[in-house]
């Protein structure tokens, strides 16, 4: 039986070449522009904390520009790729309460306006219209020359955005976004995918991974967790790694739950508990939870999430949940 496990584990790493979304039955990772949700106060503080500056699209409704920049430029994998890197990307609606606030600061009269603010809310660059997504490509290399956000980033970041993938790139470029307390959700999973099979099933590479992972919501997480479904019965060599993976495990889940607490994301809030369950079946795997088991704990995260964030889609199950 210990001679399969090795085998075992190499054939369900075959899966990860599919999008996660089929195989676990989760939404596949967006290639564009990922947008910050959450105030315009808290994208400050996370630009400060990732010592990013912050791209702000200012946007209306009716403006056929604006549409069309949505349609072309923010779904592309290429503006997805530098911009996901180099900056905290923000959206705001000119003709909303906050959109119309910020707008009037830095004297939008346009759109759609790119506004380019350091994380102390500086205004560095501004960018009026739509020219293509070539022009957008072009526009970060003018951004990033400008001194002020020269020291903001991270070496490697150019390389990795123009496609720099090797393994050994990769895992030194993982290593100086931690240093620099940013997310490395992607590029560790850029990191399993430049790997081959054989590389994938090291305990050195596995406990990597197990260190670096911090979301739930990624591929890494997935290989994470078929690694520990393939080593339940694993012999002694395998313990420490084993729990290893299974704390990288439960901090992820609790990283996402706080962060979905944080910015009040109810789709988030979702996926921790789908990935919570997931996980879960690894801990006793002879020990199947009952679905009112499934529906509690659940529920206690629901519950929590209420508390915290007041979401009106969960007072009726907290209520509930009061009366009980």
């Amino acid at each position: 039986m210990k001679r399969l496990l090795p085998r075992l584990f190499l054939a369900m790493l075959l899966i990860l070449r599919i999008p996660s979304g089929l195989v676990f039955g989760q939404p596949s990772h967006q290639s564009g522009v990922m947008f910050f949700k959450g105030s315009w106060n808290a994208a400050l503080a996370e630009a400060k904390r990732q010592n990013k500056p912050i791209f702000l699209d200012v946007y209306t409704t009716w403006c056929p520009p604006c549409k069309r920049m949505d349609r072309e430029a923010f779904p592309n994998p290429r503006i997805g790729a530098s911009y996901n890197v180099h900056f905290i990307n923000y959206r705001l609606d000119a003709e909303l309460r906050e959109g119309h606030e910020i707008a009037k600061r830095y004297a939008v009269a346009s759109y759609p306006t790119a506004l380019f603010i350091a994380s102390d809310g500086r205004l560095i660059h501004r960018a009026v219209g739509y020219g293509g997504v070539n022009a957008m490509l072009a526009q970060v290399d003018h951004v990033l020359s400008m001194s002020p956000f020269k020291g903001t980033i991270a070496k490697g970041d150019r390389d990795y955005a123009k496609g720099r993938h090797e393994p050994a790139f990769l895992k030194k470029y993982i290593a100086t976004r931690q240093l620099l307390n940013r997310p490395v959700n992607d590029v560790l999973d850029a990191y399993i995918d430049a790997l081959t099979e054989t590389e994938r099933t090291s305990h050195e590479i596995v406990a990597f991974i197990a260190e670096s992972l911090q979301s739930s919501d990624t591929r890494a997480f997935s290989y994470l967790l078929l690694y520990r479904s393939s080593h339940t019965h694993a012999d002694r060599a395998d313990e420490h790694l084993n729990a290893v993976v299974s704390d990288a495990l439960d901090r992820a889940i609790t990283n996402d739950f706080e962060q979905a607490s944080l910015t009040n994301d109810a789709i988030l809030l979702e996926k921790v508990i789908v990935n919570s369950n997931r996980k879960s079946t690894t801990d006793m795997p002879a020990i199947a939870r009952t679905d009112a088991e499934r529906q509690a704990a659940a529920n206690n995260y629901r519950l929590r999430f209420y508390r915290q964030t007041k979401n009106v889609s969960y007072q009726a199950l907290a209520d509930s949940l009061s009366h009980q």
